[in-house]
């Protein structure tokens, strides 16, 4: 084996044991928040030794970022294509409700996003691909909707509104011991905004 191949299965090698550690980490941020996410808990999650992720991931600092940094590259919300939309806008809406925000993942990021408020040097080493990623969901916005009486900027609006509303749901739903209550919220706001919104037909439609 040439020293280029050997380099690569360590590569590989190297690539899967980050991709199970981060899993890991995204399953007890999950399940038990960000302060009881240790580098033990995950380690052991993740059937490695302490010391073998701290080869990959030396602090909790490094292992949140990257864990952040996986979580935002994931697509979250495609512009979805006309032939493959739900009906309505207002199931559109819902639909993203269920896909993308009331998820174990989305739930794991904002664990890290809330102790990043407080602690500037994981705030700086998220906060380029987090920006990245609110960017790209304003754009995927305008590729799927269009304003029925306004402007694309009316649409970005929209679906910021949207995505912060149900962003507090999911810290909402701890406050309340009737797990519909959440989704009536969800059903309400869907149905306040679908009348301001229309899918937009074809791909040059926007410019």
């Amino acid at each position: 084996m040439s020293a280029t191949e050997e380099m690569g299965k360590q590569q590989a090698k190297s690539l899967r044991a980050r991709a199970a550690i981060t899993k890991a980490t995204i399953d007890c941020l999950y399940q038990r928040g960000y302060g009881e996410t240790t580098l033990s808990r995950v380690a052991a999650n993740a059937l490695f030794s302490k010391g073998a992720l701290q080869h990959h991931f030396p602090t909790k600092e490094d292992l949140m970022a990257a864990t952040a940094d996986e979580l935002l590259s994931r697509p979250f919300a495609r512009a979805v294509k006309p032939e493959s939309r739900p009906i309505t806008v207002e199931q559109a809406l819902k639909s993203s409700w269920r896909r993308m925000t009331n998820t174990p993942g989305y739930r794991a990021l904002l664990e890290i996003l809330i102790a990043a408020r407080t602690d500037e040097k994981l705030q700086l080493r998220i906060s380029e691909n987090l920006h990245r990623w609110n960017k790209v969901m304003d754009e995927q916005a305008v590729a799927t909707y269009r304003a029925v009486d306004g402007t694309d900027e009316d649409v970005v609006a929209l679906l910021t509104m949207t995505r912060s509303l149900m962003r507090g749901l999911v810290i909402q739903d701890r406050y309340s011991d009737d797990p519909s209550e959440i989704e009536q919220h969800v059903e309400r706001w869907t149905r306040l905004i679908a009348p301001q919104l229309a899918f937009r037909e074809t791909a040059t439609e926007h410019k």
